[in-house]
């Protein structure tokens, strides 16, 4: 197939950007023929082997959702509507000339603001079919005003398919936008299993000892530094697990405004076992994945992609996370433990409960490295994905 994808921003982070690096990595792999169109320049391998286009804007490139670490950027639903429809014509007129000389199978839109619209005006004027993929950011940002709405619903409406990215998503697009179910698949972001495996006891006896924590049993979180993610509430917890078990340790990884705020709750806590490492390469994240015991999520914002989560289990870690968004359908008793979102004591209760059960931390740590392959897989993506392109084209 020759398949163009559009992308408004770099394919970055664990959101949607490590959902587009999924996708252009099975698709190359499968011999097709790959286009990203994208409005800011991607610096990225596995760009290579893809024909990219680069779609000039000459203003600020607005944000979908605005959260507390992007307050200084400009989101979406406040750009003026020159800007607005600028961006979408842009975007076509880029689409048309690509299909045209190219003669591209499908396009895939991703996010629902922008971009549908964009491919839907490619479609009009070339008959290029085009699917869409919905991630959480584009729907907020589609449902913060009567334009974005709109632009939006057209979008979604004339898309031959919409991919939901899960059960949760699906829900809100039936809700708000009132597309069939037939319309839509569910599709999970996956992971690249074979670079997210278990590893081996000698790496994990290194790193035990790299971060000092030989003999020590270790509580893992990861993510933006960001109020939304709850990590005020770990380490609330951690002021309680800590008393009742000095042997346990608590390292978070990441970056973010809000990281003074949790060095400032580390002090006021006393917290003497617990440690913000910072932002680490993708190679140590891996390996701290694996050496800790168990992986917390405290996020209380409702998740439409908790890549974190799923990253743990693929490295045979069980995942203590709250009950919110997406992450029921990733975290189960099966793989670890739900809790409520915003209570410390839940976070404590269940880490002191779990800590120091070497077998229902091997137990669940199996049954999550297997959910990975089966459901959350880079395979399994790619398959599912290839699988709406057919029906795309079959109509």
């Amino acid at each position: 197939m020759n398949i163009c994808y559009l992308y408004l921003h770099r394919l970055a982070g664990r959101g949607s950007g490590r959902y587009m690096q999924t996708l252009l990595k099975y698709f190359k792999a499968r011999k097709h023929t790959i286009h990203l169109v994208e409005a800011m320049r991607s610096k990225n391998s596995v760009l290579q082997g893809v024909n990219l286009k680069y779609v000039h804007v000459p203003y600020q490139i607005p944000v979908y959702q605005g959260r507390s670490d992007i307050n200084s950027k400009v989101k979406l639903s406040q750009i003026s509507d020159t800007k607005f429809f600028d961006l979408i014509r842009r975007f076509a007129e880029c689409g048309i000339k690509m299909s045209e000389k190219n003669k591209l199978d499908i396009i895939h839109a991703n996010h629902v603001s922008i971009l549908p619209f964009s491919a839907y005006l490619t479609r009009k004027m070339t008959g290029t079919p085009y699917v869409v993929t919905a991630h959480g950011n584009g729907i907020l940002s589609s449902l913060e005003s009567k334009r974005n709405f709109e632009v939006a619903r057209v979008g979604l409406e004339e898309s031959k398919k919409v991919i939901a990215n899960s059960k949760f998503t699906k829900g809100i697009l039936m809700k708000e936008f009132g597309l069939s179910g037939g319309k839509m698949k569910v599709v999970y972001p996956g992971v690249d299993t074979e670079k997210f495996r278990p590893q081996s006891d000698r790496i994990k006896a290194a790193t035990k000892r790299r971060y000092g924590c030989e003999g020590k049993k270790i509580v893992y979180s990861s993510g933006t530094f960001v109020r939304e993610k709850g990590f005020r509430y770990l380490l609330d917890a951690a002021k309680m697990y800590e008393k009742e078990d000095p042997d346990i340790v608590t390292l978070i990884t990441g970056h973010g405004p809000y990281q003074k705020e949790m060095e400032r709750i580390i002090k006021k806590n006393g917290l003497k076992n617990t440690k913000i490492v910072g932002w680490i390469l993708t190679k140590e994240l891996i390996k701290l994945y694996s050496t800790a015991d168990i992986f917390v999520t405290p996020t209380v914002q409702e998740e439409h992609s908790s890549m974190v989560s799923v990253e743990s289990l693929a490295l045979g870690t069980p995942v203590i996370a709250t009950k919110v968004g997406i992450i029921p359908e990733i975290v189960s008793s099966d793989v670890g433990q739900l809790v409520e979102p915003g209570s410390p004591r839940a976070i404590a209760e269940a880490v002191l409960n779990r800590i120091n059960d070497d077998s229902w931390i091997e137990k669940k740590g199996k049954k999550g490295r297997n959910l990975v392959m089966s459901r959350f897989s880079l395979k399994s993506c790619g398959r599912a994905t290839e699988k709406v392109y057919k029906s795309a084209l079959s109509k």
